[in-house]
């Protein structure tokens, strides 16, 4: 996870470094800036444009006032290992959505996926841009609502999170506070014990 101290480390961030030093939202964790990151990186996350999600992380975090570990960070859902389940999931649940309004889209298993994805990454264009446009926009289409249904799980328990820490913040403040009242009651007794003692001796 980038941190304001090693941002300049990180291949596409480093040219942000100086400007994402001086905003201290980026690197804010209050729910007022980790439920934008949530949102937006979820959704970018699962959008159709491997390779390009990490620069766009961070200019929508600067647009968002965002946090910026979390809004990138959120960009590795969609991995080598992982960015055909995901957009073969998130063309699924586009193509569920059409159906319910009567709109046709192709059908289409992970297989196909895969061989999709390879022929773009290498530069094969011959397929029909028709058909790719289709494809595209029903995976875009699924991964908006695929995305909106994690942050919105995530962004619920981010709060429950943050409540929690508020909570026993507050009670470990109120401790402490109490600990201090008794420490400053303590001597004033020992003094008055002593003045007793004192008095009854004369």
């Amino acid at each position: 996870m980038p941190r304001r101290t090693n941002i300049h480390k990180y291949p596409i961030l480093k040219w942000s470094a100086v400007a994402a030093r001086k905003r201290s939202y980026l690197w804010c964790f209050r729910v007022r800036s980790a439920v934008p990151a949530l949102y937006a990186g979820c959704i970018l996350g699962l959008l159709p444009i491997y390779g390009i999600q990490l620069p766009l992380a961070v200019l929508l975090s600067f647009i968002l006032k965002a946090n910026l570990p979390i809004l990138t960070s959120l960009q590795f859902i969609t991995n080598p290992i992982t960015v055909v389940p995901a957009y073969f999931t998130a063309y699924q649940v586009g193509k569920a959505v059409l159906n319910v309004f009567a709109v046709e889209s192709p059908d289409i298993d992970m297989v196909q996926m895969k061989i999709l994805m390879e022929a773009l990454q290498a530069g094969n264009w011959a397929m029909n841009f028709k058909y790719i446009g289709i494809i595209w926009l029903v995976t875009s289409l699924g991964s908006c609502i695929l995305g909106t249904f994690l942050a919105t799980i995530g962004s619920l328990f981010y709060k429950l999170a943050a409540h929690e820490v508020s909570v026993s913040y507050a009670r470990l403040k109120e401790l402490q506070e109490k600990r201090h009242a008794r420490l400053k009651e303590t001597p004033a007794r020992t003094h008055g014990l002593t003045h007793s003692k004192e008095s009854n001796h004369g």
